[in-house]
């Protein structure tokens, strides 16, 4: 049972009545001095002693109830903290969702925007886009043969296939206003046919931008621009037939673009006057079935050699 001020009041009564008591009783004065003096010392002994095992009690009731709050602050805690996990997944849901909603929107503006530029050359031609790009168009020349290539850069980068250098001890290219430069090799993959050269001069030169090829639609139109059979900047327009052919492990862009001896390394160029693709080779025997490396994978592929 727990003691009370009401239990030890009672009990400090009753010692005093005994006291008391034992005063009145008739005993030698020595005798009663020394009971006196026996219940004085158990009076206060009690009495210190009570008090102690009242305050412990008193302790013990406040680290109950301490520990009942702190553990009902854990419980809180974790509940906050199950609800902190579950607004963080929504979060991350949520972050999924909307960048799916940027790509599908950056997915179709490219397709409005391509679309738009289709509308534009079939009301017209692709004139005065290929008077625009042509420039960027060089023909690739070495002691084992020629074919073409296109600046990709001001400072006179040119990529072209690999097998258009291939073996090569000597190089050169011709641009669009007639000047013949020196080249230097700056790298290749041969197992994705490309090679950039950089034009010896201190000039800058106009360049062209690579498209985004995940956007290509068949039917699309495109142009290539190269130079076939010695002839030197011939443009040739048709369409894509496909824009992801498997072949060998590898994706080309199918065209029905006219491509002959002379065209490997060259530009496919879209309605905006962008690379799509990069002339590689024809199916010989058969007449448009020509195939042209998507400009995605070009791109990281001269970023590759650049960066080495």
């Amino acid at each position: 049972m727990s003691l009370t001020f009401k239990n030890i009041t009672t009990y400090l009564n009753f010692t005093l009545c005994l006291f008391i008591f034992i005063l009145t009783l008739k005993m030698k004065t020595s005798t009663k001095q020394h009971i006196i003096y026996g219940i004085i010392l158990l009076v206060i002994t009690s009495t210190l002693t009570t008090l102690l095992i009242y305050s412990n009690n008193n302790l013990n009731l406040q680290i109950n109830n301490l520990n009942n709050n702190i553990t009902i602050l854990q419980n809180n805690l974790d509940t906050k903290q199950t609800q902190l996990d579950s607004l963080t997944t929504q979060f991350r849901e949520l972050t999924f969702e909307l960048q799916g909603v940027d790509d599908k929107y950056n997915t179709k503006f490219g397709e409005l925007t391509q679309k738009v530029s289709d509308i534009n050359v079939e009301t017209g031609s692709f004139t005065e886009i290929i008077s625009d790009v042509i420039n960027s168009v060089v023909s690739v020349g070495t002691n084992k043969g020629q074919g073409s290539g296109v600046i990709i850069s001001s400072e006179g980068h040119v990529v072209t296939n690999y097998h258009v250098i291939e073996g090569a001890r000597t190089g050169s290219v011709l641009t669009y206003d007639g000047k013949l430069y020196g080249v230097q090799i700056i790298g290749y993959d041969i197992k994705e046919d490309l090679a950039v050269l950089k034009i010896v001069s201190n000039q800058t030169f106009n360049s062209l931008e690579f498209s985004n090829s995940d956007n290509l639609k068949a039917g699309q139109k495109v142009v290539a621009l190269g130079n076939p059979a010695g002839l030197s900047f011939t443009a040739t327009e048709g369409i894509i037939s496909s824009p992801a052919r498997e072949i060998e492990g590898n994706t080309f862009i199918q065209t029905d673009v006219t491509i002959n001896p002379g065209n490997s390394g060259g530009a496919l160029i879209d309605s905006q006057g962008k690379i799509v693709g990069i002339v590689n080779f024809k199916i010989s025997g058969y007449e448009e079935l020509g195939f042209a490396i998507p400009s995605n994978r070009v791109k990281d592929v001269v970023e590759e050699i650049l960066e080495e």
